[in-house]
């Protein structure tokens, strides 16, 4: 499988944060995030990601546009320092996503590392990349099918009514953007 080397997403590690697996609802972990040869995070970075969490927002970019908006928005790589799924802190990756017809521009990179963006905010103006949308495709499906294999290796998930309807509500929406775009790639 043929792979754009100027836009590379994988994830480096993946595990619970919370001892007790069947009571951690997300997965955290190093990511590999390089684009045009720059790597904005990565391995012995000392940079841990929700790794499940990051998955379901990029899933959500494969046919929709994304506006980087660190101010306003939760991020494409989220920490997950949240106590709810796909709400947490400021600490994240953005970037812009726009869709033209059989392309994808990729620009705006923003690693925020604090929950002070304002001090921890490190920006990327000159980085850009335009990808065929299928291998733009490929590498997000290939990054949440590998997010959820790790889910589906664990035991079964303890969860409270507080949390089990946002818990089902992610991973219904999860599970039918992989499925969608998983059958659709080429």
């Amino acid at each position: 499988m043929e792979q754009s080397n100027n836009f590379v997403i994988s994830i480096e590690n993946q595990k619970w944060i919370d001892e007790n697996e069947e009571m951690d609802l997300s997965s955290h972990g190093e990511i590999h995030l390089a684009v045009d040869g720059t790597v904005i995070t990565g391995s012995g970075m000392d940079e841990e990601w929700g790794i499940s969490e990051s998955a379901l927002a990029l899933l959500r970019t494969v046919d929709h546009d994304y506006r980087c908006a660190p101010e306003d928005e939760e991020g494409l790589i989220l920490h997950g320092c949240g106590a709810v799924l796909m709400m947490g802190c400021p600490i994240s990756i953005h970037w812009t996503v726009q869709h033209m017809g059989d392309q994808v521009l990729l620009s705006d990179f923003v690693k925020t590392t604090t929950t002070d963006p304002t001090s921890g905010s490190f920006y990327y103006p000159e980085l850009q990349v335009i990808l065929k949308a299928n291998d733009y495709k490929r590498q997000i499906v290939q990054f949440a099918e590998q997010a959820k294999e790790f889910f589906a290796a664990a035991k079964e998930k303890r969860i409270d009514d507080e949390d089990r309807s946002m818990y089902e509500e992610f991973w219904a929406e999860y599970n039918r953007l992989l499925e969608e775009h998983a059958h659709s790639k080429q």
